[in-house]
């Protein structure tokens, strides 16, 4: 059925996205198929090769409806508007660096079907950079992007009230897990908080606001410990950098009731959030110890290649020795697979070493780098909300990953992905946008 199921998709998809594409008018209504199937991502995905027990980054060779119109938009781009680079910026090609690095790993894996669901995974996460990228090269129309953000945090949240009906304590909303919806929700709503904060007519400014609102209360409603911590001050950098580089007393008045707002929010949270940090099992901190401990070990063991790319859910349980301090050669039970280490940084030094893991660290640094740039060069235009939202949803993010592995799972994949092309194309064309000379949608 999921083969059939697929093969419907891709006749009907790739030449619908591809037509959209050609029509200059709904080009942004296909583009928002990119955007908004991230809401139901499972529903619309499909494993081929699927080992859905595994406990690894990827557990299939997955193809998800996101892809497929990214694909078809990308083919249409390029028939349209004639061939384009496909390295189009520098940290495409640390991006590559970093994917060809990751290779290696190979040698030592022991599953290499399992390294390739990973390798796949980051060759469709490249498609929907490209896409992005070619889409706002051409039209400029980051309002869609952000709107088709704005659209997702407000159906999550309202998933979210569901779930609080039904009595569920941490909620994930429409995402695969908690942390997945905190981390989405904390690179984000640094954005939207930008909007309002820097904009003083139209609108959309009151639009983006309740944006702002229902991205942190889904966040802060998973009761994850990363995101709450992480989501204060990510939006506190934006804020900082919004008073920096465009100051208005009118923003320290705004300030007020926005911190008046959060405040009474999070007191109706408090006590859940209390009982989350003092309940929170001695186990837990124990785990992520050893788990970290065992990342270490196999970065030592195997520091050019590491253990193999997404073979970290093999490598960790016996008869491999990375974790036998803790078990000495035993499982707790006899089915047990023990999890994945809770930090993105040490998860792709153990299984790529640390050649890879420097590439990986240059590939985020040169976006987050930018990104800062970018809040220079755009503070007297509309466009600084972008930068300096994503400054502080990145800084969030970032920290978040040395708490939870989560950055590597599909769907906050995808989000970076769109955001890095956002601050590619920014960066290419900051001095026509500071200058008005190229027009924007925004």
């Amino acid at each position: 059925m999921k083969y059939l199921i697929f093969l419907i998709a891709f006749a009907g998809v790739l030449p619908l996205g591809y037509i959209l594409t050609l029509n200059r008018k709904y080009m942004r209504y296909a583009f928002l198929a990119v955007l908004l199937p991230v809401m139901m991502f499972n529903q619309v995905s499909i494993n081929f090769f699927s080992h859905e027990t595994y406990r690894g980054t990827s557990r299939g060779m997955e193809v998800s409806l996101v892809y497929l119109v990214a694909l078809a938009m990308l083919i249409g781009m390029v028939i349209l508007y004639r061939r384009k680079p496909i390295l189009p910026d520098r940290g495409s090609r640390i991006y590559l660096v970093y994917f060809l690095l990751c290779i290696p790993s190979l040698i030592n894996a022991d599953n290499t079907l399992y390294s390739w669901f990973e390798l796949w995974k980051m060759i469709m996460m490249y498609i929907v950079f490209l896409c992005t990228y070619y889409y706002l090269y051409y039209t400029r129309d980051f309002n869609t992007v952000m709107t088709g953000f704005g659209i997702v945090a407000a159906v999550t949240f309202c998933s979210v009230v569901f779930q609080h009906i039904r009595g569920i304590h941490q909620a994930n909303g429409l995402f695969p897990h908690q942390n997945s919806m905190g981390m989405y929700m904390n690179l984000v709503a640094p954005i939207f908080f930008a909007y309002y904060f820097n904009r003083n007519k139209g609108w959309k400014r009151f639009l983006f606001a309740a944006f702002f609102l229902v991205a942190s209360a889904a966040c802060m409603r998973t009761y994850s410990r990363g995101a709450m911590v992480c989501l204060p001050f990510g939006c506190a950098i934006t804020a900082l950098l919004s008073l920096r580089y465009q100051f208005h007393m009118r923003k320290i008045q705004i300030l007020l009731p926005i911190f008046l707002v959060c405040f009474f929010g999070a007191l109706l949270l408090l006590p859940n959030i209390i009982r989350r940090f003092e309940n929170a099992p001695k186990e837990s901190l124990m785990t992520r110890q050893f788990l970290a401990a065992s990342a270490w070990n196999m970065m030592k063991d195997k520091p050019f290649a590491g253990v193999g790319l997404n073979n970290w859910g093999i490598k960790i349980n016996p008869p491999y020795p990375y974790c036998e301090y803790r078990y000495g050669n035993k499982r707790i039970a006899k089915d047990f697979k023990e999890g994945i280490v809770e930090t993105s940084y040490l998860l792709v030094g153990a299984e790529c070493g640390f050649f890879a893991l420097a590439a990986f660290l240059a590939w985020l640094g040169y976006y987050y780098v930018i990104a800062c740039k970018l809040v220079k060069q755009l503070r007297r235009t509309g466009l600084f909300y972008i930068p300096a939202g994503i400054v502080g949803g990145l800084t969030a993010i970032y920290l978040q990953s040395t708490l939870e592995w989560v950055m590597k799972q599909q769907v906050n994949f995808i989000q970076m992905m769109i955001l890095f092309a956002a601050l590619s194309i920014l960066y290419k064309y900051a001095q026509k946008f500071a200058s008005g000379q190229a027009e924007v949608k925004a």
